[in-house]
């Protein structure tokens, strides 16, 4: 009629040790999977920052045109006034980088900034700063100094600016020096 119930309360107890076993590792488990999805959606949301910027970051060119400052026949001097493009952040054209593709090919090709030696100047025509693009109004004329980056270029030569912003976006400008320039003009390109 009387059970022996010592057993069982050894059973009962080794249970309750693997069911807070088995509960301790679901935590540990479910901390690691939202450590990883809040490090992955960190990373995401830097990365989507980053493709923004390099899409969205660019300068627009208004206007270019090249400029014989002697009476040799051979433009020396491309100005190109610029402004921010629609959605993008302020620009510091102190931090932007200007790639020169004359005529002589890829041999002709330097990188600039603003400290390179006098090549690249900016003057401000519509706003204070003459280094930084704050709103889309602001134009800032950026003159590109040909002799000290390469050569001038002559009637018909054709060329290519790089102009790249910190932020990695890129604006392209190509032109050509019309054959029928006349020295000491300005030709727009």
């Amino acid at each position: 009629m009387f059970e022996d119930t010592a057993d069982r309360g050894q059973v009962g107890i080794g249970t309750l040790i693997v069911f807070i076993a088995m509960v301790l590792v679901a935590a540990i488990a479910a901390g690691v999977l939202v450590n990883t999805a809040g490090f992955l959606q960190e990373n995401a949301e830097q990365t989507g920052q980053q493709a923004q910027g390099e899409v969205s970051d660019r300068i627009d060119v208004v206007n270019a045109y090249a400029t014989d400052t002697g009476t040799n026949g051979n433009y020396d001097q491309v100005v190109l006034t610029v402004r921010k493009a629609s959605g993008s952040d302020d620009i510091s054209l102190d931090d932007t980088t200007y790639t020169y593709l004359g005529p002589d090919g890829a041999t002709a090709s330097n990188t600039l900034n603003a400290t390179s030696n006098n090549a690249v100047t900016t003057t401000a025509v519509a706003n204070n700063d003459a280094t930084i693009l704050r709103s889309e109004s602001d134009r800032i004329e950026i003159t590109l100094d040909l002799t000290t980056i390469a050569s001038s270029l002559s009637p018909g030569s054709e060329f290519e600016f790089q102009i790249t912003t910190s932020s990695g976006a890129s604006t392209y400008v190509q032109g050509r020096i019309p054959d029928t320039a006349e020295s000491g003009g300005v030709v727009e390109i």
